[in-house]
Parts: structure tokens; sequence; C-alpha cells
């Protein structure tokens, strides 16, 4: 399970009537290059090659539930927000009905980072990063926008010896990297995020907030103050696939106003390409309550997320 940030902080897309391919082929582009540059070196390695070549056929081979176990023991710490391992979510969303005419698309890409580290024997420091990338159509008036939005950077300190119950806290920031003024706070703010989490068997259930205040930026952009909160639950099955559901609510104190998109069922699954795996999924989203302009009705999820084995 991936976590989204607040619908103000993150990239959004809006694919055109016209030029989509050529936009979603410089989109993949943009995000191939981040992907080479944010994964840390160690992503690169292959695994050994395998020496069942090597081995008499005669020979009993290891039993393919090993290999299922394992999948879905990778696909259960994806549900987990604060498991010790690095993946590198690259999500999409598909929203419609925005702008006054509600004839407003949007498409928003976005690559969230995760990398755990322990720190000592007692804590891990996981750090969790979102980078927006926006095309934006009739949303505001007969206009297009394009370009990085703000993005985020979360730092959580966990415990390393748990049981059933998981927590994490620390700092967020958000940071003012929007190219456009119309995709921007133009607002460095700062703030607390912790998650919470409870593990049994194969079910994961929690809650991920944060609350941020601008402490600087453009006089001619408001002051941000706003609260998100993300409730999930997640169910993993021996054959690695994943059934989740979740919210992502935003309530901006400056003008009073919530934002609230569900998640009602997201269907993802591990998958193995090649030596590398990743977890493939999507979902339906829809909007239960948002400011003007904003979007309505239910739109489309998709995620895929290539997992790693964490630094020790």
């Amino acid at each position: 399970m991936s976590i989204e940030a607040p619908p103000e902080t993150r990239i959004k897309c809006v694919i055109p009537r016209n030029g989509t391919i050529m936009f979603v082929a410089k989109a993949v582009c943009l995000f191939m290059a981040a992907f080479v540059a944010l994964a840390p070196p160690m992503v690169t390695a292959q695994e050994p090659a395998s020496n069942a070549s090597n081995v008499d056929s005669t020979l009993p081979q290891a039993p393919a539930a090993a290999k299922t176990n394992e999948s879905a023991e990778i696909a259960q710490k994806l549900a987990n927000p604060l498991a010790a391992m690095i993946s590198i979510p690259i999500q999409s969303w598909f929203d419609f009905n925005l702008g006054a005419n509600k004839d407003g698309f949007r498409y928003t890409m976005e690559a969230q980072p995760v990398y755990s580290l322990r720190i000592s024997k007692e804590w891990n420091l996981l750090s969790r990063t979102t980078i927006p990338v926006v095309y934006q159509q009739n949303v505001y008036g007969r206009t297009t926008q394009t370009g990085l939005s703000d993005s985020t950077e979360s730092l959580f300190l966990s415990p390393v010896h748990t049981k059933s119950f998981i927590w994490g806290a620390g700092p967020i920031f958000l940071v003012p990297t929007g190219t456009n003024g119309l995709l921007s706070t133009r607002k460095f703010s700062v703030g607390p995020t912790a998650i919470v989490l409870e593990h049994k068997g194969h079910t994961n259930i929690g809650l991920l907030a944060s609350q941020v205040w601008s402490v600087a930026g453009s006089d001619s952009h408001p002051d941000v103050s706003q609260t998100y909160a993300q409730p999930f639950l997640a169910y993993t099955t021996k054959k690695a696939w994943t059934y989740a559901m979740t919210s992502y609510d935003t309530y901006n104190w400056e003008v009073g106003r919530w934002t609230a998109i569900v998640n009602p069922i997201r269907v993802s699954k591990l998958v193995k390409l090649g030596q590398q795996k990743l977890s493939v999924g999507g979902a339906l989203r829809c909007t239960v309550t948002s400011p003007q302009y904003q979007p309505k009705g239910c739109g489309l999820e998709f995620t895929v997320t290539p997992v790693y084995p964490a630094r020790r």
C-alpha cells in the first residue's frame, strides 16, 4: 500500500485532448530519469545467478510454495508504511469533472521514494519523499498548466523491536518546488507527522496523519495551515494479492474546507519481472467532498512499485 501526499502538495497532470501520447512519453522519460537518480546504488545490483544449471536435474528442486511465501511476505511489507525496505511507488491518478464547467481533466503522476535505514540497534529511520509532476487542463478557466508541483519530505523514527503495534513519528517538510503559481503554494511549510499501525496475521490497519504550517515564502500566496489524515486497511493473501481500503482527507484551516477522496477498494499483486520484484495495482478513487472547481465523482488510480532489500 502506498501513502499519498495531500492534494495540495502532490503532482497533478491533466491529459490534454491533443498531444496526449507526446506528453505521456515525456512524463515516462522524466520518471525513468528520476528513478535512476533517486534509487540508492544498491538497487542496481542483480541477484546472484542461479546455480540450477550446474545441479543434477534429478535432484529435488525448491518447492514453489517457498517463492509464494516470500512474495506474500514482501507484499505484506508493502502494506506497512514503516516496513524496513526500499521502494519507489510511481502512482498515476485520473480525475474528471474539474473546473467551473466540470469539463476539466487532471492526470497525476507522482514518484514516492521510500528509504529505510537502521540507525541503531533500537531505531529505524524511514524517509518518504513525494516528487510531483503536473499537467492539468480547464481547471482554471480555459487554461493549461504543466510542470512540477510542491514536494514533501517526511522522516519517521520507528522502534526496531515491535510486535503487533507499530508506530513512527517525525517532521514533515513541504518544499515549494512548483514551477507554476497555480501548481504551488509558494510557501515553505513544516510540521509533525506520525503513523500508527496494528499488524495481525495477514491484516494491517492504521493511520497516517500530519499537520503543516507555512513559515516562509511568497507574500502573494495565502498562508498554509492544513491537516492531513489517511486511514487504511489492507489484507494480503498467501498468493501475494493485497486488497486495501483507504481515504485521503485534508482540512485547510485557512479557508475551512475539507477535501476527502476514498478508495473503496484497491487491488495489487506482487510480481517478478526478470530479477526485479514489483507490485502492480489499481483502484477506483471517489471524491466525497472537495472545494469548488476540484474533482467530483470518481476517477482511476494505478500504481507500480519496484521493491528492493533495505540497507543494514
